[in-house]
């Protein structure tokens, strides 16, 4: 099978993560300005800046290392690495996470693991106001059940996630569903959905064979 990356495609994904690090990086700077600026009387705020900047900083690149970079793929990623890379990618927001039952990642493709991370941070992405994400593991699938006021998948995402969308359409907004999609069809591995509600939505991460089509 040969999957190929248009050229845009890679360009958007690299605008998106240095998007999202341009605000810890450059709170960094800001941080080190103030203390030369203001002296040894603002220093403690200005350490307090830079460290709660450079956690920040740390934990969007390990999520971006898993979730984009080859190291997601690897046998030596546990399911703990996941747990806590996602659990730390959303402290701070307006989603509580939690986790119901166990997966053996030696029963499942490769990718697996980098692919649930996927779904799990597009999860946050639909979900942008209070809200939780669950996810319940059975022996070689996983269910993230996403609530809130109005989770749902943003316009032309569903699209994304069949691999079905215009790649000259695409933008940093739906670049991160593409790319979940890819992984997904690469792994061998079938992401589905479903609004069950106002109030819920589902995504499900499971084997091809396991399942007929993109949509539940």
């Amino acid at each position: 099978m040969t999957i190929t990356i248009h050229p845009r495609v890679l360009e958007l994904l690299a605008s998106k993560i240095c998007h999202d690090l341009v605000s810890p990086v450059g709170a960094v700077s800001n941080g080190i300005e103030l203390m030369r600026e203001l002296g040894p009387e603002m220093s403690g705020d200005a350490v307090d800046l830079i460290e709660s900047s450079i956690l920040q900083a740390s934990v969007r690149l390990k999520m971006f290392r898993l979730v984009y970079g080859a190291a997601g793929s690897e046998k030596m990623v546990s399911l703990t690495d996941i747990k806590e890379t996602f659990e730390n990618w959303a402290k701070g927001g307006r989603n509580t996470v939690s986790w119901v039952g166990e997966i053996d990642l030696d029963d499942v493709p490769k990718g697996f693991a980098k692919t649930l991370l996927n779904i799990l941070m597009l999860a946050i992405e639909c979900n942008p106001g209070d809200g939780e994400i669950i996810t319940e593991f059975s022996t070689n699938s996983a269910k993230i059940i996403v609530n809130g006021k109005k989770p749902a998948l943003y316009d032309g995402m569903d699209k994304c996630l069949k691999l079905d969308f215009p790649i000259e359409d695409l933008d940093p907004r739906l670049v991160h569903a593409y790319v979940a999609a890819v992984f997904a069809d690469y792994f061998g591995l079938n992401i589905a959905w479903e609004n069950i509600s106002e109030s819920q939505l589902n995504f499900t991460l499971s084997c091809k064979n396991m399942a007929d089509s993109k949509d539940i």
